[in-house]
């Protein structure tokens, strides 16, 4: 109960934690855009000046204009002179005459206010270095004198270009309320758009830790069952050994009582080792630092030899054997040593509880990159109610099948981690209620 509450301690600390960090990460985001804005201004202003005024370019001698700071950033300009002949300097044609009439000068300058997309700045030089606002310089379209000193200077600029974030803090500003009220629902939607984000987030964050602890309970609770089943399992053979060396201690006169009494004794303490073996064997495969270390083999070439040490086997015990496997080269990658018990263990378990007479098999076929491997018989068989447990460690059948002789439980687990470990998958084919079929499925390289 005291390690449950100390878990439960644990992942509301790791929440705490991590909410805070997406809480800091989201602040962090929400600023970075105002620092990349400044940081781009910044850089900027050497070559960008952030409000364009055609008075800054004004010169006594239109020839010495030089407005390549405009051109270079995507701007136009142009002269207009005294005779209101026009002279493009670069850039967007902002008027496509090269002469205008008074009227058309006149009209020009009026519109340019619903050119929405270009910020415009218009200055007069008059000899004196006339700085007006446009509304100024229409009134000068009547009065002005003839020279070549006498023109208006036109730029106009994109408005990406004349773009300034101190527009936010400029009250005066005629656009200051809509424009601070456009960026308000703007960071307002943002924020909420991440507050919404930072709640899913920590939702989900909290059902994947419930996920990780009931992972962990279960595989704690598959722990606990496995020192339970092993505690049962070495309890029969460890009982019979001690309770036979108590009565050979205490003194056995009968030479053959004797002798009875050290097999046993010795038949026990085998049992016991082949059980911790096979329990050191399948905790081994089931690490995550294993390698099996696995070489490229002619899997038909390995199987044929392995088959070949059991035929004498099936011949002397009364067992009918049946073999399939082609002739022709076909390449896997194995760990030789730890693919045999994955045959070992399949034939001896139908050597075991099976009665002689009873068929064994097996086939080797290729498709489509992969390998099966199938190992059957046609003997008893096992219950379909107990078809999805038997990969399970220290399931057993115990006394449904003849020539039960109680093994570990832990051989066809051992069998599926190896074939697992080789990045294959292991399968109890449906017989209709006789025999058994293993399909063993590997990838051909």
């Amino acid at each position: 109960m005291r390690a449950r509450r100390k878990k439960v301690q644990n992942t509301r600390k790791y929440l705490r934690l991590r909410f805070l960090r997406v809480i800091l990460a989201t602040i962090g985001f929400a600023i970075l855009p105002f620092v990349l804005i400044v940081l781009i201004q910044g850089l900027s202003v050497g070559n960008v000046p952030y409000t364009f005024n055609a008075s800054d370019y004004l010169r006594d001698d239109m020839a010495d204009i030089d407005v390549s700071a405009i051109l270079d950033n995507g701007g136009s300009a142009a002269v207009v002179d005294g005779n209101l002949n026009v002279k493009h300097l670069g850039g967007k044609k902002i008027i496509e005459s090269d002469a205008l009439t008074k009227a058309e000068w006149t009209e020009f300058l009026c519109s340019i206010g619903e050119k929405s997309r270009y910020e415009y700045s218009v200055a007069y030089h008059g000899g004196n270095n006339i700085d007006a606002a446009i509304d100024d310089v229409i009134d000068t379209v009547d009065n002005v004198a003839e020279g070549d000193c006498n023109y208006w200077l036109v730029i106009m600029v994109p408005k990406a270009v004349t773009f300034d974030i101190t527009l936010l803090f400029n009250k005066e500003a005629p656009d200051y309320k809509s424009t601070s009220m456009v960026f308000a629902a703007i960071f307002g939607v943002y924020f909420a758009a991440l507050i919404i984000f930072v709640a899913f987030y920590s939702r989900k964050a909290a059902a994947e830790l419930r996920a990780m602890e009931q992972v962990k309970i279960k595989e704690e609770e598959k722990r606990m069952l496995l020192v339970s089943e092993l505690s049962h399992d070495l309890k029969t053979p460890l009982a019979s050994v001690q309770g036979y060396s108590e009565m050979l201690l205490k003194g056995v006169d009968d030479e053959n009582k004797k002798q009875d009494y050290l097999k046993m004794i010795h038949d026990n303490s085998v049992r016991a080792d082949s059980i911790l073996q096979a329990l050191f064997t399948y905790s081994k495969l089931g690490s995550s630092g294993y390698d099996p270390k696995l070489e490229e083999a002619d899997i038909c070439e390995f199987t044929r030899l392995i088959v070949a040490e059991y035929i004498s086997r099936f011949e002397e015990e009364g067992f009918k054997y049946e073999i399939d496997i082609p002739e022709d080269e076909i390449k896997v990658k194995i760990n030789t040593e730890l693919f045999r018990r994955v045959y070992d263990n399949l034939f001896e378990n139908s050597m075991k509880y099976n009665k002689s007479g009873t068929k064994i098999g097996i086939s080797i076929a290729s498709d489509d990159g992969e390998v099966f491997i199938r190992i059957y018989d046609d003997g008893v068989g096992i219950p379909a109610e107990n078809r999805d447990k038997i990969f399970t460690p220290f399931y057993r059948i115990d006394g449904s099948r003849p020539k039960d002789k109680g093994g570990s439980g832990l051989g066809l687990a051992i069998v599926k981690r190896i074939v697992e470990l080789h990045d294959g998958e292991i399968e109890l084919e449906s017989m209709d209620g006789r025999g058994c079929s293993y399909k063993v499925n590997l990838r051909r390289i």
